[in-house]
């Protein structure tokens, strides 16, 4: 099953999960994604359009991993966690 992290904790960034046990290499392959983004926004390419991207890489990979089931387990529990911590509201795209 998927790395869960509490709600709270998806709102921001990470930059101390030293309480989590992470996957080997975990601070490495963020600092790529955090590179990728920057140069996206310094580039101009607008929000959603690196989030469509960054979706339509990543949902394939969780199917993979972790089954259909396992990925509509997780975006579940998210959804519930989220919805219960009272997130603020944000801007559909």
């Amino acid at each position: 099953m998927p790395l869960m992290l509490p709600a709270q904790g998806l709102l921001e960034p990470v930059d101390d999960a030293s309480g989590v046990d992470l996957p080997p290499r975990f601070a490495e392959a963020l600092g790529h994604v955090r590179t990728v983004i920057a140069r996206c926004d310094k580039a101009g390419i607008p929000n959603n359009t690196l989030l469509a991207a960054l979706m339509t890489e990543l949902m394939p990979r969780l199917v993979r991993a972790y089954g259909p089931g396992g990925v509509a387990s997780v975006l579940n529990q998210l959804a519930l966690e989220l919805s219960s911590a009272g997130s603020a509201q944000t801007n559909r795209q």
